[in-house]
């Protein structure tokens, strides 16, 4: 039988302590809305315009045309201007990990009228469910969950199922780490220990500079090469 990543990582989460609602610590899980990732766009377009033709009370859902992101007339109300569009997207409340909480950049003057330098923004990596929280069944073929337990696949990193938090077996997609605003999230009383946290780091940073080094790739040498052991 092979070893998988969580053999190794044992236990794989620690709890973040009694005040975990008003913390924000990397590794940690929360709860936010996140928007599908659509490949297909799609617009929110005016159809009912007043005289002035800046004011809509009614949209429809249309294709990108010609003039997508290059409108000639701006909207007052409500608010778009003609290098935006209203995209039309779906969104599901999901479980995050912390990777980056919200730094205030303190040193940079904001300047009247100018760009708005601090965003209360944390960067997140969302979770997936790997099997159907009521029947059980699993979502994606078996040897690519064992691929997966393995770390063979540097954008995805398999998460042990815990109560309350992650009911199934789930996976984080690393490769769609984001920025979301700090206020939306929901802390829960769970994160990664150290040593899982540094594996995904060291993922997020394969993906991002190709360095492949640290315990994400200890880790994952170690349980490519088993048989070669």
């Amino acid at each position: 039988m092979p070893v998988f990543l969580e053999d190794l990582v044992d236990p794989f989460y620690e709890p973040v302590g009694n005040h975990f609602r008003n913390l924000f610590v990397r590794g940690q899980f929360h709860w936010i809305h996140i928007s599908y990732t659509q490949q297909n766009i799609q617009l929110w377009r005016p159809v009912a315009l007043d005289v002035s033709g800046t004011s809509a009370a009614a949209f429809e859902i249309v294709p990108p045309g010609p003039d997508v992101f290059r409108r000639r007339t701006p909207l007052h109300t409500p608010k778009l201007e003609t290098n935006e569009e209203f995209l039309v997207t779906r969104a599901k409340v999901r479980p995050v990990i912390l990777m980056s909480p919200s730094t205030p950049v303190r040193q940079a003057q904001a300047i009247p009228g100018g760009g708005r330098v601090h965003r209360p923004l944390a960067i997140v990596i969302p979770v997936f469910s790997l099997a159907d929280r009521f029947t059980g069944n699993t979502k994606y073929d078996s040897d690519f969950i064992e691929r997966m337990r393995l770390l063979e696949f540097p954008e995805f990193i398999y998460l042990p199922p815990h109560a309350g938090v992650l009911p199934v077996p789930s996976y984080a997609r690393v490769g769609e780490a984001q920025a979301v605003y700090e206020a939306h999230l929901e802390p829960r009383n769970l994160k990664l220990r150290d040593e899982a946290l540094k594996i995904l780091q060291g993922q997020l940073r394969f993906l991002v500079s190709q360095t492949y080094a640290g315990p994400f790739a200890a880790y994952r040498e170690q349980l490519l090469h088993q048989e070669a052991g």
